[in-house]
């Protein structure tokens, strides 16, 4: 296996030449991380160049509008879904915020869903506050001696009245990888619709949501200027 060549890394990200920052760790979350070098180039173009009303006849705004388009089709093509699959929105956090509102209104009081003791709080907590709404709220927890989700547990979870299952691609506190394909089988099956998570995940592998049916897959790719999730 090849070495990870660190010091080429580390040459890419400014932060490590800036004076001011010599001698300093930073472990914060997504959103206190210094981008790399080609992030920056991206944000001073866009900043620069293309930061005009998309789509229209002129220059500036048909290159911003050429701009948007390729990234969607790069972000299809890493997620491995449909151009028309693939949403931009200002953070994970808003944009469970309206998918929880949006499909409140497709269900009934009674309706249950499913969520877990191991997810961050933006793939949590609106699905938990349905239930002031007259959702059923069900807690799929962890093995309490390991930290890890059963999806043999999810059995006794299901019920024809299920709606939704929320659960993380992987824990944040033990970095345990969720068998989300054989997951989200086991939702489709229960007909379920799938949220996962991505947010911890996704800095470390690849995000394939395309065999994953009724899934929707969020996740933050920060620092760019906002985060993504396909459906």
């Amino acid at each position: 296996m090849p070495q990870l060549d660190s010091r080429f890394i580390r040459s890419q990200f400014p932060a490590f030449e800036e004076p001011s920052l010599n001698g300093w760790g930073f472990f914060e979350n997504a959103g206190g991380s210094y981008a790399c070098r080609q992030v920056i180039s991206r944000l001073t173009h866009y900043y620069t160049r293309t930061k005009v009303q998309p789509y229209y006849g002129f220059p500036a705004s048909m290159a911003a509008g050429a701009a948007m388009d390729e990234a969607y089709a790069r972000m299809a093509a890493y997620l491995n879904v449909g151009e028309d699959e693939v949403h931009f929105g200002p953070s994970t956090t808003q944009n469970l915020y309206v998918l929880a509102r949006a499909f409140r209104e497709l269900w009934d009081k009674g309706d249950e869903i499913i969520v877990t003791n191991q997810d961050h709080e933006a793939n949590s907590g609106f699905w938990r506050r349905l239930e002031k709404t007259g959702m059923v709220v069900k807690e799929w927890g962890i093995d309490p001696r390991t930290g890890r989700l059963n999806p043999g547990d999810l059995d006794a979870l299901f019920s024809a009245r299920t709606r939704l299952l929320a659960f993380p691609h992987c824990s944040n506190i033990i970095a345990h990888v969720n068998p989300v394909a054989e997951i989200a089988a086991r939702a489709k099956a229960a007909g379920a619709f799938v949220v996962v998570d991505g947010v911890s995940y996704a800095p470390h592998g690849c995000l394939m949501s395309g065999p994953w049916g009724r899934t929707s897959i969020f996740s933050p790719f920060t620092r760019p200027g906002g985060r993504i999730w396909g459906s």
